[in-house]
């Protein structure tokens, strides 16, 4: 066993492919039509390459398609399609929350989809970066059930 442990660290340490999960993942909400959006999105995107590859986890939940369908049946297999994206990373209580609203993501814990901070538009990139560093301390460090952001929360669920 202890064998089996050092070799997997002199495999980390040499260059090895070891990757793993990360402990926050930014839900955005998100839409090419969204204004908000095309300013949002690429500061979430500086923001996060200020962190290793793979440690933070950005997963857009687009509604993009959603605009102009007048068939209640294709809006509706698309939203199903967000739904399940957001429930495969523990968030779909996120979409009962802001479902269809754009230009707002949320930083939740890998571990159980527990809400960190939120970002939106008016956030500088560098403001966005501190608030996934201390989102990462709260994820690794706190306990589940009481990861308490200083500074503003979320907005209340908007639907």
């Amino acid at each position: 066993m202890i064998r089996l442990f050092l070799a997997g660290l002199c495999f980390i340490a040499f260059g090895g492919a070891a990757t793993a999960e990360p402990s926050v993942k930014v839900i955005n909400f998100t839409a090419d039509w969204c204004p908000n959006c095309q300013i949002l999105n690429p500061r979430l995107d500086e923001a996060m390459s200020a962190f290793e590859a793979g440690s933070i986890e950005r997963i857009d939940l687009d509604v993009t398609d959603m605009r102009g369908k007048d068939s209640l049946i294709e809006r509706t297999a698309i939203q199903t399609d967000v739904l399940r994206l957001a429930g495969e990373h523990q968030a779909s209580y996120l979409w009962d929350w802001y479902g269809g609203v754009t230009g707002i993501a949320v930083a939740i814990s890998a571990d159980n989809g527990e809400p960190l901070t939120c970002f939106m538009r008016p956030m500088k990139a560098k403001d966005i970066e501190k608030r996934l560093k201390q989102a990462r301390i709260l994820a690794e460090q706190g306990r589940p059930g009481a990861r308490k952001p200083d500074g503003p929360d979320c907005p209340a669920p908007m639907r």
